[in-house]
């Protein structure tokens, strides 16, 4: 009777495993929001269902920011602040005008402003006409809604089901199997 006691040290740590790895799974991939006695469970809906909706909105919004920005050049965004650091790098970078002693400083300020507008204009194609061309273009906008559908949260759960799932609940029975045995030696020791 009291080795049979003990066989239940192997079942019930096995079955903690695997709740710990179905657990998991369930925190991971819950699609919709639980609620225990009428209060929200915190980890719900699932960490990759959630932060998966996201960032595809964030990818989104990004997208839209940087158009919008790409539109107004009066709209004081961080294309606005990139465009100023360059400009301001530009300045820096061109100060070897001013060693140039037999032109005239009217002349070398003009030759250094010239220099910095004409770079500047250059990046400030490039980041608003360019880029939201390319971005059309592109198609961006519709390759985000593409892989939105494409990596659906069904997507990641079947592949974590066929690679990390199987073996991580092989792992955890086998982990157990092996405490379990342990606790059951302990307990025919101290038992018997």
């Amino acid at each position: 009777m009291l080795f049979l006691k003990s066989l239940l040290f192997i079942v019930w740590n096995i079955a903690l495993g695997l709740s710990i790895v179905y657990t998991l799974r369930w925190l991971l991939f819950n699609s919709k929001a639980r609620y225990f006695f009428g209060k929200r469970i915190p980890l719900t809906p699932g960490f990759i269902v959630k932060y998966r909706e996201w960032l595809f909105t964030k990818a989104r919004d990004i997208l839209h920011d940087y158009l919008e920005q790409a539109a107004n050049p009066q709209m004081s965004g961080y294309l606005a602040k990139w465009e100023a650091k360059i400009r301001d790098m530009l300045m820096q970078k061109t100060d070897f005008v001013d060693s140039w002693r037999f032109v005239p400083r009217k002349i070398r300020e003009t030759i250094r402003l010239k220099i910095v507008e004409a770079f500047t204009s250059i990046a400030s194609n490039l980041l608003r006409k360019t880029v939201p061309r390319m971005a059309e273009q592109l198609r961006v906008e519709h390759r985000i809604d593409e892989f939105d559908l494409q990596f659906s949260s069904d997507f990641f759960l079947r592949y974590y089901n066929q690679y990390v799932h199987k073996y991580l609940a092989y792992f955890f029975m086998g982990l157990n199997l092996i405490i379990g045995l342990m606790n059951m030696i302990f307990y025919l020791i101290i038992g018997g």
